[in-house]
């Protein structure tokens, strides 16, 4: 994945782009049938009103499209197999001792630095404060931690969550989880039981007992 989060990619507006196309043809069907069968004349061409309607919808698709930012980005996670993998590592330029040094760099900033804390963290970003490219980035990611880039960053926000709540009970899980980096607590609840396997509170309560 290209970016750390994902609950605000959603699909409503394609959903009402369809709606409005289903519109458009019964108005057009409508329009024929009072024109064409029960010959009503209109003081203004009705052909108008479908050019209109469709000149609406296609700048409104290109609109709402364009705000989903991961819809025009290449984000679709692909398993492919180790020897796969490795075939297409090794047309990427990356030599092994620049991936090693790089690795460790990217720890030490993930650590000292804690660029997780930002919700809308993407590879691109964290890709620049190690002078990498993207694409050099997610092949360190996969090959030193066996993650992808989405799971890679959640698992220190996760962390970062624990010992947060773990010292400080003056607040609630969803401030702890949005201090540490989430945007949202259904993003939270679903990263925390995929990781951990156990919601926020049954992990949080061996901490008190």
């Amino acid at each position: 994945m290209n970016f750390s989060y994902d609950d605000k990619i959603h699909l409503n507006w394609l959903k009402g782009f369809i709606y409005s196309i289903g519109i458009i043809f019964l108005t057009v069907i409508i329009i024929i049938v009072t024109r064409d069968l029960l010959e009503i004349k209109y003081p203004f061409n009705p052909d108008y009103i479908f050019y209109s309607m469709l000149i609406v919808s296609v700048i409104a698709l290109g609109y709402f499209g364009i705000r989903q930012k991961n819809i025009f980005v290449d984000n679709v996670i692909v398993e492919i197999d180790e020897n796969q993998k490795k075939s297409e590592y090794r047309k990427s330029g990356l030599k092994d001792d620049v991936a090693a040094k790089t690795h460790k760099r990217l720890l030490l900033i993930m650590n000292d630095e804690k660029p997780f804390l930002e919700p809308k963290l993407t590879l691109s970003t964290l890709a620049k404060k190690l002078d990498v490219t993207p694409n050099h980035l997610s092949q360190i990611i996969n090959q030193f931690e066996n993650q992808n880039f989405n799971d890679f960053v959640n698992k220190y926000r996760i962390q970062e969550f624990i010992e947060r709540a773990s010292t400080n009970n003056q607040f609630s899980f969803l401030a702890h989880a949005l201090d540490a980096g989430f945007n949202s607590k259904s993003t939270f609840n679903g990263v925390f039981k995929k990781q951990k396997g156990v919601t926020p509170s049954q992990l949080m309560s061996n901490f008190k007992n």
